[in-house]
């Protein structure tokens, strides 16, 4: 019953799930050390994010498509 994903499908998932990486990892990383101002009070907020966009990412990358 099940059909197979087209390759295309696939390799677009796998190039949004490194895409989600990229940007997950460079919010986080530019996030843990904001510089002094008024958005400095939300950065914990914004490392959440940037974690659970990497996380999201990692399983885009990792799952089969089916």
């Amino acid at each position: 019953m099940s059909e197979e994903m087209p390759i295309g499908l696939t390799l677009a998932e796998k190039i949004v799930g490194l895409v989600l990486i990229i940007i997950g990892a460079i919010v986080t990383i530019y996030s843990i050390d904001p510089p002094a101002g008024d958005i400095s009070h939300f950065a914990g907020i914004f490392v959440i994010v940037g974690v659970a966009v990497t996380v999201t990412g990692i399983f885009l990358l990792i799952t089969k498509g089916e």
